[in-house]
Formats: structure tokens, C-alpha cells, sequence
């Protein structure tokens, strides 16, 4: 076995082996967390049998994901070799991720603490009608906008990955009283379907009506919103088909920042 750089050649393995954890994501959503992340992969006579990848935002802050290793691999110490030649190269960042259970004792033996839930919530969308309030698409001129706002809620610099939904997603906005963005969301394909995520708002109903906005044009659609258990949007989730299909933990390691709880995570990867 050893350790090695992941390459665009070990996608189509990788992607295998997430599906066959049942993870959803398809080889574009692998293409896409490689763009924006280094990653490691565990390899056994050129076979890919584990994978993890790092996203830095910023200097300070760096998320670890998509470790997965082959269940008949599994009690060898292959995970914790791979995001530990991820983490050495950052032991002075806050490092963050999003668990499953299985995931958890591996996580807390490198030093990460739980914090909070995340609710994946997943379904066909029932009709929905457009939001009271007015959203709109948002224009190229509020990037910086959405990066700053996006920056404040998470307390890292996601500029790389709000510039790639920009060019890749649909991006919305919620404006207050002088134009300025005071929220937004995006949809994009993902998965099974799509997701609604980022979003990030000042409270609840603007979560709401970002969410509207979009799913009002999804009906019958599959739609996947992971949101932190802390922000109660979960009922009104289900109302709408999104039914919680799982429960995920949010965990750190050296934290220095103070993230804002996220009505929709981008996804359980980045966070």
C-alpha cells in the first residue's frame, strides 16, 4: 500500500468507491472538490482503495473530506495515514469537517472535537410558490459582495469557491433597503439531483424565501439542503418533501474562529 497524490487518472476509482459507500456523488462532483481541494489516495497495485482531500480556505482554515477507505480495507490505520499526510502540512490551521458516525472515532484519535448536528434533508420538491420578498439573480458586480458576506458567516475565505459557483451554479441574492446583498444561495447539480447550498442569510425567512425562489421552479425535482440542526429550518424542510435522511456531526480541531451556524452547507464536504 502506499500514499499518493490524487490525480484526475484516480477519479473514476474514487467516484466507485464513494458510490460504493452509497455517497451520491458522481464523477463531476468528484472533478469539482478536486479543483478546488489536494487530495491523497491510498493505492494497492495501482488499485485506488482510499481517498482523502483538503480544501484550504485561506490561510487559516482548511476543511478535510471525502475520506473513504474500501470496507475489506478497513482496521489497517489506511484513513489516519492519509489525513495525517493531509493535516502535517497545516498543523497550525483550524482544521474542520463534517462526520458521519462511522467516521467519528478515527476523528476524535486525531484530536477533533464534535460541535453541533448537521440534517441532511433530501426529496422531491412539493410545489412551492415565489418568496414575499424580493429575490433576484445575482450579478457578476456582487461576487466580492457574496465573498465578503460569505466570509463573515464562516469565518474563512471561501472566495475560491464562491468564484467556481459563480461560473458553474446559480447564484440568488436577498438586498436590503440600500441595495446591498444581505443573503444568498446557490443551486447546482449534485448527486441524484440538486442542491440548495451555500445559504447564507441573517435569519430564517430570507432562508426561506432563498430557498423558495429556487425550488418554486423544481417541482417534482430531487433537492438536497443540509442545514445545521441549530436553525430549526428542519420542519418546514419536510413540509416542502425534504425529508432528514441522516444526521451528520460538525468537528474541529485547533479552533481559532467563530463560524455562524449555515442554513445550507454547500455540501457536507466543503463545508
Amino acid at each position: 500500500m502506499e500514499i499518493a497524490p490524487l490525480a484526475q487518472h484516480h477519479l473514476d476509482q474514487a467516484t466507485a468507491l464513494s458510490q460504493a459507500e452509497n455517497w451520491p456523488h458522481r464523477l463531476q462532483d468528484w472533478q469539482m472538490l478536486m479543483t478546488l481541494s489536494q487530495g491523497r489516495v491510498a493505492l494497492h497495485d495501482g488499485v485506488v482503495i482510499g481517498t482523502a482531500l483538503r480544501t484550504d480556505y485561506g490561510p487559516d482554515v482548511s476543511l478535510l473530506n471525502m475520506i473513504i477507505v474500501r470496507q475489506s480495507e478497513r482496521g489497517q490505520g489506511i484513513g489516519y495515514k492519509l489525513m495525517s499526510s493531509l493535516m502535517d502540512e497545516v498543523r497550525v490551521c483550524e482544521l474542520r469537517l463534517v462526520a458521519t458516525k462511522a467516521g467519528i472515532p478515527l476523528y476524535e484519535k486525531l484530536g477533533f472535537e464534535s460541535e453541533g448536528e448537521i440534517f441532511q434533508c433530501q426529496g422531491e420538491i412539493a410545489a412551492v410558490s415565489l418568496p414575499d420578498e424580493q429575490i433576484s439573480p445575482a450579478k457578476p458586480g456582487d461576487t466580492h459582495a457574496i465573498i465578503e458576506l460569505d466570509s463573515r458567516f464562516l469565518a474563512a475565505d471561501r472566495s475560491a469557491l464562491v468564484q467556481w459557483l459563480a461560473k458553474h451554479a446559480r447564484l440568488a441574492v436577498a438586498r436590503g433597503a440600500g441595495g446591498e446583498v444581505c443573503g444568498y444561495a446557490a443551486l447546482r447539480r449534485f448527486g441524484k439531483g440538486h442542491v440548495i447550498g451555500p445559504i447564507q442569510t441573517q435569519n430564517k425567512p430570507q432562508a426561506q424565501n432563498l430557498i423558495r425562489y429556487f425550488a418554486a421552479s423544481l417541482r417534482g425535482e430531487f433537492i438536497r439542503i443540509d442545514t445545521d440542526s441549530a436553525l430549526g429550518l428542519m420542519p418546514w424542510l419536510e413540509d416542502l418533501g425534504l425529508k432528514c435522511v441522516d444526521t451528520v456531526t460538525r468537528m474541529r480541531q485547533n479552533p481559532k474562529t467563530d463560524p455562524q451556524p449555515s442554513c445550507g452547507l454547500c455540501s457536507q464536504a466543503l463545508g
